[in-house]
């Protein structure tokens, strides 16, 4: 009997050890007052947020980015078309940001929106991310790399109509062809911005992706993958404190211990 007490004791403690979470305040900007295409804004914009919603975050949508993004730890600037493209001003709100720790989503487009994805470009040099081009690629299947692969299995992904990178610079592909001569995502990680080190940044030149109408399930396993990767990047899952590490050691020593004297 008492290694059963010990034994729920351990199951007891374990119990309250912190969740691994990544939630937190996430902010939307879609340009939804001067969008190319209202219909594809709406449903990106109402898939998102039903998505990081169910991951735990609170969510604030926007149609314009604001001059501060104070008490945020995500943007997702899915505002693809060319009258958004990211300007001057734009670009400093976004690398003092990343440069304090924020996480970001860039959303890119194929080569018909060429003002926006060099704006994008133009970021991720200003950040110390590389000299990354753009490649015309409208590019179909793709492979998920790791690991925006899991925990919502996704091997690879069906774009409709997406451009392309030629080149990772200091990141990391999303998705890319077989031979990573071209991909259409690219993730930046902690560490991996010379000029914003603490910041979390990842683009996709593809918008139509994250409507949930296009290859399903697959692009929206992606988008979940995305969520918990920002997430994790920005808001690291909680470590349990040392004295708590201790408590759920000893009982379970206890507990072996009860089961040995009873044999």
């Amino acid at each position: 009997m008492k290694s059963k007490i010990v034994s729920a004791l351990a199951v007891a403690a374990l119990a309250t050890l912190p969740v691994l979470a990544s939630a937190g305040p996430v902010l939307i900007v879609n340009n939804a007052l001067n969008t190319s295409e209202p219909g594809t804004t709406s449903a990106v914009t109402n898939n998102l947020t039903a998505l990081h919603i169910a991951a735990g975050n609170t969510v604030t949508v926007v149609s314009d980015l604001p001059a501060s993004l104070a008490g945020y730890s995500q943007v997702w600037d899915v505002s693809f078309s060319n009258n958004a493209a990211l300007t001057v001003a734009d670009r400093g709100v976004y690398a003092s940001y990343l440069a304090g720790g924020g996480g970001v989503f860039l959303m890119g487009e194929n080569g018909s929106f060429a003002d926006r994805n060099n704006s994008i470009l133009a970021l991720i040099a200003q950040l110390g991310g590389g000299s990354i081009g753009f490649n015309s690629c409208f590019d179909g299947v793709q492979t998920v790399r790791a690991p925006f692969n899991n925990p919502n299995p996704v091997t690879q992904v069906n774009y409709a109509a997406s451009g392309c990178f030629n080149s990772t610079g200091t990141g990391d592909w999303i998705t890319a062809r077989t031979d990573n001569t071209v991909g259409s995502g690219i993730a930046f990680g902690v560490g991996d911005l010379s000029l914003a080190p603490t910041g979390a940044l990842t683009t996709i030149l593809d918008v139509n992706f994250m409507m949930a109408s296009f290859d399903q399930p697959d692009s929206q396993n992606l988008t979940r993958n995305l969520i918990r990767f920002v997430g994790d990047q920005v808001n690291p899952p909680s470590v349990p404190e040392p004295g708590m590490l201790a408590l759920v050691g000893l009982a379970l020593v206890g507990a072996a211990a009860g089961r040995r004297r009873q044999g």
